[in-house]
């Protein structure tokens, strides 16, 4: 079975396009290979979204032969060596931890991390979140590096904030054993705007199935995309007691304040979210486990302080 990108930024329409394909060659037979040859950027989102991909596929798709610009070097040369394109992204973002053991690679092909460099853009490495404790910890690095980074008080409280209310979702809502997947980091777009840009994700019941358990909105849930909508709206959770449900709706009220922007997939459905005209719209889209959120925040009022120049591209 093969899946080819033809994107050269990996985010979520990428990523969407990998699952249409993995749903048309799953019945297949294996392994897989995944070629992302075209691919130059992979944003936080793409790194989450590929960590859970590949890490649910089922045993007959592995090991995956994952294809990357000049990885694995053809030479034989050992890769630790090579940090050019999305291959140094997913280095800097402790990518291959994550999937090494389930890719088609040596040892010595697998790009190690260079020790004592630290990349000021890199906010939060892919990180696997199982415990409340683990989101507690990752939650005080990250403001440590926030802080460090100039961001203002009010600034890294809401990027902590939309940390915790999402991360711990995962663990109230997902009912996963392999918990939640999250990273974030900073870029520039082509047109000079920097932003930060999280990814968050997990490979659990869904939206749809989670809220089905509040019999009280059965009747609004006739599809996973209807689902995603239900779940940003105050009030709206699994649990029919209340006190519950202000997470989601409160990730857009940031975004909304910041002029940022989200994308919410699961199951089929999909919604899209501008902070800016306060505007979201929610449509189908090919079949995804679990739940994935893509969350951009502009910079300026985050951080008031310049960074060094960038040269990403567009998410």
């Amino acid at each position: 079975m093969r899946i080819q990108s033809s994107a050269a930024t990996y985010s979520v329409a990428a990523h969407d396009d990998v699952l249409q394909q993995w749903d048309d060659v799953r019945g297949e037979a294996g392994p897989l290979e995944l070629d992302l040859a075209a691919v130059d950027f992979i944003d936080p989102y793409g790194m989450s979204a590929l960590t859970l991909f590949l890490n649910h596929l089922p045993p007959e798709a592995l090991p995956v032969r994952l294809v990357l610009q000049d990885w694995p070097s053809p030479s034989g040369e050992p890769q630790s060596k090579l940090y050019a394109g999305s291959v140094a992204y997913l280095t800097r973002m402790n990518f291959w931890d994550a999937v090494g053991p389930l890719l088609d690679a040596t040892p010595e092909q697998i790009p190690a991390r260079p020790g004592r460099v630290t990349d000021r853009n890199v906010l939060l490495e892919i990180t696997l979140l199982r415990t409340h404790d683990a989101i507690s910890i990752m939650l005080r690095k990250t403001g440590e590096i926030l802080q460090n980074l100039g961001y203002t008080v009010i600034g890294r409280g809401h990027i902590l904030e939309v940390l915790s209310e999402l991360c711990s979702n995962v663990l109230l809502h997902a009912q996963t054993d392999f918990g939640c997947v999250a990273a974030m980091q900073t870029y520039r777009s082509r047109e000079g705007t920097r932003y930060i840009v999280m990814g968050i994700g997990d490979a659990g019941i869904g939206v749809r199935r989670s809220l089905a358990v509040n019999g009280t909105l059965a009747s609004r849930l006739h599809s996973d995309a209807q689902a995603l909508g239900v779940a940003v709206q105050p009030g709206a959770s699994r649990f029919a007691s209340g006190g519950h449900g202000g997470g989601l709706p409160r990730v857009l009220e940031i975004a909304r304040r910041y002029n940022g922007r989200i994308a919410f997939r699961s199951g089929t459905g999909s919604m899209i979210y501008h902070g800016k005209e306060n505007h979201r719209r929610t449509f189908d889209g090919p079949p995804l486990v679990g739940t994935q959120l893509r969350i951009s925040l502009p910079e300026a009022t985050l951080r008031p302080e310049r960074q060094g120049d960038l040269t990403t591209p567009v998410g």
